[in-house]
């Protein structure tokens, strides 16, 4: 059993993406045990230098580290930080202090990390699940969770319900809806800077854009990718929705006409949404829940729509 003292009890290592998970299990958490979450430490990270600021943090002031982990953790520069700070804590005391919850399917986690580590499966155990396997690490290192009293119960129920209106006012809203046409404009727009990159950097990936009002196609390795933004109010997102579809051949686009219809290979769909943290995001559909920035979720189109095309050219 860990005696040292702590500042947190656990602090959270995650990508943007997971951001909303991540909050997710610090709610769950935070009313028994210290936590870290980036979003909600800013005040006290202001004004300070920030790689010093985390470093000690992962380094020497939780005493556990949950890592929400993913292709690109460590790769940006905040997770480089905290890689860095878990890593050299670990050359001097084992990785006893770290918890991984891998979120790639099939579930990986780093090479460096020891084949005796055990991490935590999301599908298997679900939100509450982890929370549970987290607070109860913490208790093996020395950590005290404490019951939960009625008031604090109450002002996590308060903070929940009144985060509950704010999110449902700006989805049944003309400004909500106003926003989510937006945000489908800053992706159209992304989509084709990022297409244009490949054009510089991979001469022989050409890939073409196609756009129509609430619609962008990608075209050039076979099967056809369609973007399509739905919504049916002028004040409300109620059943409003993104699909991505992957075809065989062009997607339905106007002006095109097809002497066979098109077969829908695979589809994905996300809805425009509201983070505790006022981050307008794009939640993928299905378990786990995944959050996107509207620049993150077209790198991420295009990148899936490659590896997709290329596994369905390999296996014709």
């Amino acid at each position: 059993m860990d005696t040292q003292q702590y500042k947190y009890d656990v602090a959270f290592s995650f990508l943007a993406q997971d951001e909303a998970l991540a909050m997710e299990l610090n709610d769950l958490l935070q009313d028994r045990v210290r936590t870290f979450l980036y979003s909600k430490k800013q005040g006290e990270i202001a004004g300070t230098d920030g790689e010093e600021s985390f470093n000690a943090v992962f380094a020497e002031q939780a005493r556990l580290v949950v890592i929400l982990y993913r292709s690109g953790w460590g790769q940006t520069p905040w997770t480089r930080i905290e890689e860095t700070a878990i890593r050299n804590r670990a050359f001097e005391h084992g990785y006893g202090f770290v918890k991984f919850i891998p979120l790639d399917e099939p579930p990986t986690v780093p090479r460096w990390l020891p084949c005796t580590q055990l991490w935590v499966g999301l599908k298997r155990w679900g939100a509450a699940g982890a929370a549970s396997v987290i607070e109860a690490r913490v208790q093996e290192l020395g950590g005290e969770p404490h019951q939960e009293t009625v008031e604090e119960r109450a002002a996590r129920l308060e903070r929940s319900r009144r985060f509950s209106e704010k999110r449902s006012h700006f989805l049944n809203s003309e400004a909500g809806v106003r926003a989510a046409k937006e945000q489908f404009e800053v992706l159209r727009t992304e989509i084709e800077r990022l297409i244009a990159s490949v054009k510089g950097s991979a001469s022989s990936i050409s890939l073409h854009l196609k756009t129509a009002e609430h619609q962008i196609v990608i075209l050039g390795l076979g099967p056809g990718l369609s973007i399509h933004w739905q919504y049916h109010c002028a004040n409300s997102l109620d059943d409003a929705r993104l699909d991505i579809v992957l075809w065989d051949g062009h997607p339905p686009f106007p002006g095109i006409r097809h002497f066979e219809k098109p077969t829908k290979l695979r589809t994905e769909s996300f809805t425009f949404d509201l983070l505790p943290t006022e981050q307008r995001c794009w939640v993928q559909s299905g378990t786990p829940s995944r959050a996107y920035g509207t620049r993150e979720l077209a790198s991420s189109i295009l990148k899936d729509y490659m590896d997709q095309a290329h596994a369905l050219n390999a296996n014709r």
